[in-house]
């Protein structure tokens, strides 16, 4: 039944809707019963391939909702559609990073403290 259910792009969370239990039940039997988390892992992949042909359908003959389609992708198929983005933190001229390690007294954090406080009040005073 959830492989059939989910032949044609529906959900998971629609699947239970539509047998009369709550998304976590079906989390729950998926846990319990081998045979129903093959079933729930078939209908994602044939969830994904409906989404997927729509995708091609969008992109060769145009027209559709795309947003709505890369949605149902990231979630059916996240595996194998996600963004993937990579952030590199380099020093100058891409080399290390130069760290240094402060320690600072909980006598010389308060006088900080009262420093950076007192010119602020300054500051708001016009002073």
């Amino acid at each position: 039944m959830v492989v059939d259910h989910m032949r044609e792009g529906a959900s998971l969370t629609s699947f239970a809707a539509s047998i009369g239990v709550s998304r976590d039940t079906i989390t729950e039997w998926g846990n319990v019963h081998r045979e129903f988390s093959l079933a729930i892992k078939e209908g994602k992949a044939v969830c994904a391939s409906w989404w997927e042909e729509v995708a091609r359908k969008n992109a060769k003959d145009g027209g559709g909702n795309a947003t709505l389609v890369i949605f149902g992708l990231k979630n059916m198929a996240a595996d194998d559609w996600r963004e993937r983005a990579s952030v590199e933190v380099s020093g100058p001229n891409g080399g290390a990073i130069q760290t240094e390690e402060k320690s600072v007294t909980p006598r010389a954090l308060a006088r900080e403290i009262a420093f950076a406080l007192a010119a602020g009040q300054k500051e708001q005073q016009g002073e």
